[in-house]
């Protein structure tokens, strides 16, 4: 079992031959990227949704590297072979790719899904204006920007939940510590 998650993954360099063999079977494409780290409803809702515009998902996991470098050192949470593996257990989920870079331009250019899906962010709101929008346009693809499908949880409300429930405890008892001292435990 631990092998078969291996051959739903696929090398950057092996995204161009992937798009053939697919395209020979006039199979639709569809693509969608992000961190994958604490996989939770909204994020598995998206994917589902994703998986309707087409007949094969292909998902960009950031590196660990690439996500560094956007949202400091403390992420990933979970190293880019873990989150690449769980995707690939998702049935609506095809094949996985690690991405390099920050942005998923690159793998764009190799793979030319015929939809790429984004979720709606701050910064899609300009899509049309980034070099993502324009590769996709460039080679006849659709872009699709789609609502959050939950918006009560991101990994980072859980991992704020998660450590506010143990800082709250900890203050707790630092305040009765406050009050007495020299109070013995």
């Amino acid at each position: 079992m631990a092998v078969s998650w291996k051959k739903r993954l696929v090398a950057q360099s092996d995204l161009m031959t992937l798009r053939e063999k697919l395209k020979d079977k006039n199979l639709k494409i569809v693509f969608t990227a992000g961190s994958w780290d604490l996989l939770h409803v909204g994020q598995c809702r998206y994917l589902e949704k994703a998986k309707e515009q087409g007949d094969i998902l292909v998902v960009g996991v950031s590196s660990n590297e690439a996500i560094k470098r956007v949202k400091g050192p403390n992420k990933p949470i979970l190293d880019e072979r873990i989150r690449a593996e769980m995707l690939t257990y998702f049935r609506f989920v095809d094949f996985v790719t690690i991405l390099p870079e920050p942005s998923c331009q690159p793998t764009l250019g190799l793979l030319q899904p015929d939809v790429f899906i984004t979720v709606k962010e701050d910064w899609t709101d300009n899509y049309k204006e980034s070099k993502e929008y324009k590769t996709v346009v460039k080679y006849g693809g659709t872009v699709q920007v789609v609502d959050r499908q939950s918006t009560v949880l991101s990994t980072t409300k859980i991992v704020q939940r998660a450590i506010g429930g143990q800082l709250g405890e900890v203050f707790k008892e630092f305040m009765e510590l406050r009050k007495d001292p020299l109070k013995e435990r």
